[in-house]
């Protein structure tokens, strides 16, 4: 009856050690970025797009006052809020941002930080206007488009 014991026990090891290893295997088998997409967080989106990013930084400011995107295609911008209550807005030109009547051509929600938002856009050529609709005349800046 030991050997038999010994047995089941093993074969139960056996068993035990065969699943952890399908568990590191699906674990390890992820793409890098943790949101399980596919995306490693480079130059496309997982559909085939392009892809920009822009982050709000503490003191009121975005990482950069020019982004540059391309044209005729569908481009998703990355707006990672790190710091305070912001969106990420953009518009035909910085007159239109002026104009309570005009929307914009695509924006991300308000919210607090941390916060990652999206918006997918597709434009001609030229120079577009983006701001934060929070910090209107603080957080502003030129998309390129080309």
């Amino acid at each position: 009856m030991s050997v038999l014991f010994l047995l089941r026990s093993r074969v139960s090891l056996a068993f035990i050690a065969l699943g952890l290893a399908l568990v590191l295997a699906v674990a390890c088998n992820g793409d890098g970025d943790g949101d399980g997409d596919g995306d490693d967080g480079g130059g496309t989106t997982p559909a085939g797009g392009a892809s920009a990013e822009i982050k709000m930084l503490p003191g009121i400011t975005f990482d950069t006052d020019e982004l540059t995107i391309a044209a005729d295609a569908d481009v998703t911008i990355t707006a990672d809020n790190t710091d305070g209550f912001h969106n990420f807005a953009v518009y035909n030109s910085r007159d239109e941002a002026e104009d309570p009547a005009i929307e914009p051509i695509g924006q991300t929600e308000i919210e607090s930080a941390p916060f990652v938002d999206t918006v997918t856009l597709n434009l001609a050529a030229g120079e577009y206007f983006f701001r934060c609709e929070v910090h209107p005349s603080n957080m502003t800046g030129t998309l390129i488009v080309q």
